[in-house]
């Protein structure tokens, strides 16, 4: 049997805390790439030996 919150007195599903919880952890991506578009964006040069990834994003 899953796992039950408790808030003011009411009993809360376990699913529902998870996709409370994948909402709030969206919305933070979401925000951050926001400020990263505002502040200009970025790049990401990486090379290890033959290796090479490069990035840009805004």
């Amino acid at each position: 049997m899953a796992r039950a919150r408790s808030v003011a007195g009411y009993a809360i599903p376990g699913i529902v805390v998870f996709f409370f919880w994948l909402v709030i952890v969206i919305l933070v991506i979401i925000l951050l790439a926001f400020i990263v578009h505002w502040a200009g964006g970025g790049a990401l040069n990486l090379r290890l030996g033959h290796f090479i990834l490069d990035v840009g994003f805004t």
